[in-house]
C-alpha cells in the first residue's frame, strides 16, 4: 500500500458506524487509525481496508491508554509521513436502566468518561497534529436521545447531551482564539442506524421492560433504520467534500 497523505482517527472503529466509516475513508485513499477496545475486531476491519491503517487497541476512557494512543499515532506519522487531518469521536456507551432507582451511578461515570471526557482529552492531545494539518476537521457523533428523555435512557442520553454541549464549547473557544490553523468542528446526528450496538440496546431495553424497546424493534424489522454503510458514506462526504462554512459549528445529518 502507498503511504497516505492524510489520516483519520476513528474511535469505536471495531464495528458499526466506525468500521463502516473506516472502509469508506480508506476507499478514498485516507489512512485510518482504528481505535477500540477489541484488537480482534480492529484487525478484522483492517483486513478490509484499501489504504494503510494503524490498529491501536485502547480504552479511551483511560488516561494511560490515551497517552499510549498518542504515542503510537505520533510514531506512525513521524516514520511514515502524512498528517492527521480528521478526528472522529464515534465511540459511545450507555446501558439502559429499569427505572430511576436502578440507574447505576458507576455506569454513568463510565459513560461520561468515554462519551465526554475522552473526546475532550483526545482533542487536546491531538490538537497540535491537527493544527499542523490545517485545514483539519473534528466530527463528533451525537444522538437524538440527548434531546428526548425517555424512561431508562438516562445514562446514554445525559452523556450525549453533555457531548453536544462540549461541541458548542469547542466551537466557541476555537472562535475566540481566532487562530486560522484550528480545526473546524461539527456534530453529526446519524439517526436510527442498524448496528450490532443498537440490537444489543434493544435486547437490554426489552429485559428492563422499557417502552421504547418495542418501537425500536419494530423499526428495525420494518427497515426504518439506515444501514451503517449509508451513514458512513454521508460522513465521508461531509469530511472530505463539504465546504468549511457548511461544516464548522454545524449540526449535520446523513442528508446534510
Amino acid at each position: 500500500m502507498s503511504r497516505p497523505a492524510d489520516w483519520a482517527l476513528i474511535t469505536g472503529a471495531g464495528s458499526g458506524i466506525g468500521a463502516a466509516l473506516a472502509q469508506a475513508l480508506s476507499a478514498r485513499g485516507v489512512g485510518v487509525v482504528l481505535v477500540g477496545r477489541r484488537a480482534d475486531r480492529l484487525r478484522a476491519v483492517q483486513e478490509r481496508l484499501a489504504a494503510d491503517a494503524l490498529v491501536v487497541p485502547a480504552d479511551i476512557a483511560s488516561a494511560q491508554d490515551r497517552a499510549l494512543l498518542l504515542t503510537a499515532v505520533e510514531a506512525r506519522l513521524t516514520t511514515g509521513g502524512g498528517k492527521l487531518r480528521h478526528l472522529v469521536h464515534n465511540a459511545g456507551i450507555g446501558p439502559p436502566s429499569p427505572d430511576f432507582a436502578g440507574t447505576d451511578p458507576a455506569e454513568l461515570e463510565r459513560a461520561f468518561a468515554l462519551n465526554v471526557t475522552a473526546p475532550l482529552a483526545l482533542t487536546q492531545a491531538f490538537l497540535p497534529a491537527l493544527r499542523r494539518a490545517a485545514p483539519a476537521r473534528i466530527l463528533m457523533v451525537g444522538a437524538g436521545i440527548a434531546d428526548r428523555a425517555q424512561p431508562g435512557t438516562g445514562i446514554y442520553g445525559i452523556t450525549k447531551k453533555a457531548l453536544a454541549r462540549l461541541f458548542e464549547q469547542m466551537v466557541t473557544d476555537f472562535a475566540h482564539e481566532a487562530h486560522t490553523d484550528l480545526p473546524a468542528v461539527a456534530l453529526f446526528q446519524p439517526g436510527l442506524v442498524e448496528t450490532e450496538g443498537l440490537r444489543d440496546h434493544v435486547a437490554a431495553a426489552q429485559a428492563c421492560d422499557l417502552p421504547h424497546a418495542a418501537w425500536l424493534d419494530a423499526a428495525l424489522r420494518d427497515g426504518q433504520a439506515r444501514n451503517a454503510a449509508e451513514v458512513a458514506d454521508a460522513m465521508t462526504a461531509i469530511l472530505l467534500e463539504l465546504p468549511s462554512d457548511d461544516f464548522n459549528g454545524q449540526v449535520l445529518r446523513p442528508g446534510r
